[in-house]
């Protein structure tokens, strides 16, 4: 229960429809208590003479009240739920927000199909408390409340009758609610795994059909379906039967009533009316009792599912703005140093990944990194965006710690195209226009032609309008990293990361591409990642990364010279395309 404290601010945002309920639900429940009494009088001016606009005269009266409860009961859910339902437009967007600052290492670890089921379940849950489990707690208080002092007020010895089942109900929903958030929170983590798998397969639907694994999956979906469904059965029978107990609780709680009762009319201590009265409020109390089951079942649903969130809520995002010196950068030209960078993974303190690199990249020069896998090549580049903090050593951009500057300053300046490419569910054209900033349709073509991407268009039946698969499925690997750098061209960025980029293009194409950069970005930093020599010779230096450090060092022309890991990777691609020509 204390995890649902969290959600204190939340509440206080929209108090003023929460304390507007809580006063409806007062006058609800006294309108509703009130209502009875006038049952009682009619049916005592019935047992001696009488006129009937004296009983419709209390009917009435009755039905006013009655009306007036509904009334304010209407008003009730008008603000506590719709209350509720900005709760929970405002928890999606926070949850929303924060998965967007969280760090790449918390998706390394933690499945997408998790955070789905997360922000949509668990939130579902957590708004069902909100506004149903607060306002009917609040109406099964009062209706108690205001019914217990109708009924003392009427007659305490049958008022201590009716209670005698009550330290049984009170035990009852203390353990019975215990063990329903146990099963709750186990029907959730059930409900993720599902989830997950689903959203893996759809996403991967290509490799499970290609190795006939379409058995293989429909079992293991049917294996966590039915463990699902065993637990949620489970769930439903506890439910059944605390509702089930509640209600015969009720029941049996008449039996005295009604005997006592009736002792007391035969010895002339309570009226025909007082008794009837007395009946409706213990029946009035019937659905507040049986509610408490269905709002504790609930509330132990929504601490599961807080819990859960607050998981994901107080993961801090480790890389963050720190004190800001230049939130701007207008006129930045695109220098980048690296200065004694060290880098290791966390928990892997004696395994570094980058080793006292030492490296200044000149504004609008191209540089190329090339080694062999594992080198460190893309982690030293995502060290220049903040993606990783180096453990050691600076990174400077103009001669300004990066770590100084507003990440969202630091990643405007860059357009960065990653080793694995992703394309979203839209047109060809608003995905290049997704990285563009003007939302200019000339620059997705200049930015589709400088990526060698216009002419793959122009055979597209709908062209820019063409619809993408997810993850652009339809396109094949060139095209797809061609489309990638041309939403980083349309970025317009002042330094232009590739991170082995090109590795799905021919070298014709991967040619003329690199020109089309040359020529028509001569002012950007470049940086290119590359296992190709071809691409790689023209750039202005080239790095070589041998175990997290930089082995060589020059132009094409230089490293050759040098006659090391550079020349040998050179001479055996040379040996490569001439045993291709010759096939």
């Amino acid at each position: 229960m204390k995890n649902l404290l969290s959600l204190k601010p939340y509440l206080l945002r929209y108090k003023k429809n929460l304390i507007a309920g809580f006063v409806y639900i007062l006058l609800t429940n006294l309108f509703a208590v009130i209502g009875p009494t006038y049952i009682g009088r009619a049916i005592d001016i019935m047992n001696k003479h009488f006129e009937l606009k004296d009983v419709l005269g209390y009917a009435s009266l009755y039905f006013l009240f009655a009306l007036l409860s509904g009334v304010f009961l209407f008003l009730v859910r008008q603000n506590i739920i719709v209350a509720s339902r900005h709760i929970e437009f405002d928890l999606k967007n926070d949850y929303y927000n924060h998965l967007q600052k969280l760090p790449r290492k918390f998706y390394n670890t933690t499945s997408t199909g998790e955070l789905i089921s997360r922000g949509t379940n668990d939130l579902n849950a957590i708004r069902e408390f909100l506004g149903p489990g607060i306002m009917y707690s609040l109406n099964t208080f009062f209706r108690l409340f205001f019914a217990l002092i109708a009924m003392i007020a009427l007659s305490p010895k049958l008022t201590f009758f009716a209670l005698l089942p009550a330290p049984l109900l009170s035990y009852s929903v203390y353990k019975i609610g215990s063990s329903m958030q146990k099963r709750s929170k186990s029907i959730q983590e059930s409900y993720a795994a599902i989830t997950n798998l689903v959203q893996e397969n759809l996403s991967g639907i290509r490799v499970v059909k290609g190795y006939t694994r379409e058995s293989f999956e429909i079992k293991r979906f049917e294996h966590l379906n039915k463990e699902y469904f065993r637990k949620n059965l489970s769930l439903g029978k506890l439910q059944a039967l605390f509702f089930a107990f509640l209600t015969s609780l009720t029941a049996f709680s008449l039996l005295p009533v009604v005997w006592v009762g009736g002792v007391s009319v035969i010895e002339g201590k309570m009226t025909v009316g007082g008794i009837a009265q007395f009946i409706v409020y213990v029946s009035m109390l019937s659905w507040p009792i049986i509610s408490i089951g269905w709002v504790t079942s609930i509330i132990q649903r929504a601490a599961s599912a807080q819990i859960r969130l607050n998981e994901i809520f107080n993961i801090k995002p480790d890389i963050s703005d720190k004190t800001a010196s230049n939130t701007t950068m207008e006129n930045f030209r695109g220098t980048v140093s690296f200065r004694n960078v060290q880098f290791h993974y966390p928990g892997h303190e004696n395994n570094l990944i980058l080793k006292n690199i030492s490296l200044d990249i000149a504004a609008g020069s191209k540089l190329a990194i090339v080694g062999a896998t594992g080198s460190g090549k893309t982690t030293l580049v995502n060290l220049i965006p903040r993606l990783y903090e180096p453990t050691q050593g600076t990174v400077l951009m103009d001669d300004q710690d990066i770590q100084s500057l507003p990440l969202q300053t630091l990643r405007k300046l860059i357009g960065f195209v990653p080793q694995v490419n992703f394309l979203f569910s839209d047109t060809i054209e608003n995905n290049i226009n997704w990285g563009s900033r003007d939302n200019d349709v000339l620059e997705v073509i200049e930015a589709s032609k400088i990526a060698m991407f216009y002419e793959d268009v122009q055979d597209f039946p709908d062209g820019f309008e063409t619809m993408l698969g997810e993850k652009g499925i339809n396109l094949s690997g060139g095209q797809k990293q061609r489309t990638c750098i041309a939403r980083a061209i349309a970025w317009k960025p002042r330094l232009l990361v590739l991170d082995d980029a090109l590795s799905a293009v021919d070298t014709d194409t991967e040619a003329r591409l690199f020109d089309a950069l040359l020529q028509k970005l001569p002012d950007t930093t470049i940086i290119l990642i590359s296992h190709r020599i071809s691409t790689v010779k023209n750039c202005d230096r080239i790095i070589v990364l041998k175990d997290g450090s930089i082995a060589e060092s020059g132009t094409h022309e230089e490293l050759l010279e040098l006659n090391h890991y550079y020349a040998e990777l050179y001479n055996q691609q040379l040996l490569e395309e001439e045993i291709l020509s010759i096939t």
